[in-house]
C-alpha cells in the first residue's frame, strides 16, 4: 500500500513539472531571420521578434484569424522591418492584413515606421507619442549617439544619425482607452500613467491572456531600470500597479526588452523600481 501511494505521490510531482515547463516554454519554434533578427514563436500564432540593433529588443506579431495579424511595436530600423515583412508574407500570405501599434516614441518602439507606411500599414498611436517626436526624440537620439560613438558601434552610429521618424498614422488621445476590433477579438490598448516614458502604453490580447508591456516592463534578467530620463520614476510603480489590478487574469507579460513571463515580471519592476527611488 505504501508503495502505491509513494508511486502516485512521484506521478502527481512529474505531473506537476511537466505542467510547469510547458506553461514557462516561451522558445517553442525559433527561427533566425537575419544575423540581427530572430523569431521566437511563444505561444500559438503569437511570435517575438528580436532585433539586436545595437541591444536586444521586441517587437511581437499575434496571428488574430485566417486574415488579420496585429504587430506591436516595430524593430529598430526600416531595413529590419522591411525583412520581417518580407518573412511574414512568405510565411502566411501576401492577402493578409497587418495592423501596428506603437507604444511609445523611442526607436525601439517605431523604428521602423518608415517602412510600414510605404507600404500602406496602418499604424496606431497616441497624440502624446506625436507631441515627443517632435520635441523630445532628438535630444534622445543625441544621448544615444554618444554612446555609440567609439569605432566599434560605427555601423549603428551611421544609422541612427540621421535617422528620419515617421508618426503613426492612426492617433488616438492617450487619456481613451482603445479597443480595436477584429472579427470576435478587441485588442486593448490602455494607458497607465506615466512610467519609463510619458508616453508608454501596454497592449492587452484577451484571446491570448497577453500583456505587451514594453518598455515600461523590465524582464526577470534586468538588475536596474535602464534609461529614465524621458519618463516619470516616481509615478512609474503606480502605474504598472493598475496594470497588476485591471489585468490580474493575464498569464504571459511580454517585456520590450528580454524573455517573456507572466505578472511576476511586474512586480519585479515595481521592485527595481523602488530600489532605484530608495537609492535615489
Amino acid at each position: 500500500m505504501l508503495k502505491i501511494i509513494k508511486k502516485i505521490i512521484l506521478l502527481y510531482i512529474l505531473l506537476i513539472l511537466l505542467f510547469s515547463c510547458k506553461k514557462n516554454n516561451y522558445t517553442l519554434v525559433e527561427k533566425k531571420i537575419s544575423d540581427e533578427l530572430n523569431v521566437k514563436e511563444i505561444i500559438k500564432d503569437t511570435f517575438l521578434i528580436i532585433h539586436s540593433f545595437p541591444w536586444p529588443g521586441n517587437s511581437l506579431l499575434v496571428r488574430l484569424n485566417q486574415k488579420n495579424f496585429i504587430w506591436i511595436d516595430t524593430p529598430y530600423t526600416p531595413e529590419a522591418t522591411s525583412i520581417i515583412l518580407d518573412w511574414i508574407y512568405t510565411k502566411f500570405s501576401k492577402n493578409i492584413n497587418i495592423t501596428e501599434i506603437n507604444t511609445g516614441f523611442h526607436i525601439d518602439n517605431l523604428g521602423g515606421n518608415e517602412e510600414l507606411t510605404k507600404r500602406n500599414i496602418p499604424i496606431y498611436g497616441s497624440q502624446l507619442t506625436c507631441k515627443l517626436l517632435k520635441t523630445k526624440s532628438k535630444i534622445t537620439m543625441n544621448k544615444m549617439l554618444k554612446w555609440l560613438s567609439s569605432q566599434d558601434n560605427k555601423k549603428y552610429y551611421d544609422t541612427y544619425n540621421n535617422f528620419k521618424f515617421y508618426e503613426p498614422t492612426n492617433v488616438f488621445n492617450i487619456n481613451n482607452e482603445q479597443k480595436i476590433k477584429f472579427g470576435k477579438e478587441n485588442i486593448e490598448i490602455y494607458y497607465p500613467g506615466p512610467t519609463h516614458t510619458y508616453d508608454n502604453l501596454i497592449v492587452y490580447i484577451p484571446s491570448k491572456k497577453l500583456i505587451f508591456g514594453g518598455c515600461m516592463v523590465l524582464s526577470l534578467d534586468a538588475k536596474k531600470a535602464g534609461y529614465i530620463d524621458d519618463g516619470n520614476i516616481k509615478e512609474w510603480p503606480d502605474s504598472l500597479k493598475k496594470i497588476l489590478k485591471k489585468y490580474k487574469n493575464a498569464e504571459i507579460v511580454v517585456p520590450g526588452h528580454g524573455n517573456p513571463g507572466d505578472l511576476s515580471l511586474i512586480e519585479h519592476t515595481i521592485n527595481i523600481i523602488y530600489i532605484k527611488l530608495n537609492l535615489s
